[in-house]
């Protein structure tokens, strides 16, 4: 499972401990400066409950204390009673009570945990690629390309008219007017 210490360290920098519904009591060790709590597997902390999203939430040590990043989260994420703006990090000092989705837990200190170095050893794993990513240079839009294709076509008939349409050499144009109404015509 993924809430296990890193290797070489002795245990926990913190811990979330549940405080209400049946696994009252139970404590999820926070194993490194940074994790993700959320219901699916790929989160550092999982939390196995509906009202949880999938990535909820990110605890991170920074700049000596501890900060609470909801996530975008459906059900949202609340310090001390207080809802959190999505993606906006939010101080959490130790005995706050947290609530993410429905899931109430307490932020515990640990005794003899050191997450400044904890901090200064930690590597940020390699963020992975998705389709959506864009890719740099020029991408040329598409809609502008069928319009430009459209004038194309549009100039080529024209041209392509012009070229084979018979022009008669000394006959007047007929007048639209007149071959509407040809009572207006003079005799």
């Amino acid at each position: 499972m993924a809430n296990l210490p890193e290797p070489g360290r002795t245990g926990p920098l913190a811990a979330l401990a549940l405080t209400a519904g049946p696994r009252y009591g139970e404590e999820l060790p926070i194993p490194k400066p940074v994790v993700t709590l959320g219901r699916a597997a790929a989160s550092d902390l999982v939390i196995d409950d509906d009202s949880v999203s999938a990535s909820h939430a990110r605890l991170e040590w920074d700049l000596g204390a501890w900060r609470i990043t909801d996530l975008g989260s459906t059900n949202g994420t609340a310090v001390e009673g207080i809802k959190l703006a999505p993606n906006i990090p939010t101080p959490l000092p130790y005995g706050a009570t947290v609530r993410v989705g429905g899931v109430k837990l307490q932020f515990r200190e640990v005794a003899q945990a050191d997450p400044e170095r904890a901090r200064a050893e930690y590597v940020a794993p390699a963020k992975p690629a998705t389709l959506r990513e864009e890719k740099p240079g020029f991408r040329f839009p598409v809609w502008l390309a069928l319009l430009i294709l459209v004038l194309l076509v549009v100039v080529g008939f024209l041209v392509y008219q012009s070229m084979f349409t018979p022009v008669r050499v000394g006959a007047a144009p007929a007048h639209p007017v007149l071959a509407l109404a040809p009572w207006a015509a003079a005799p």
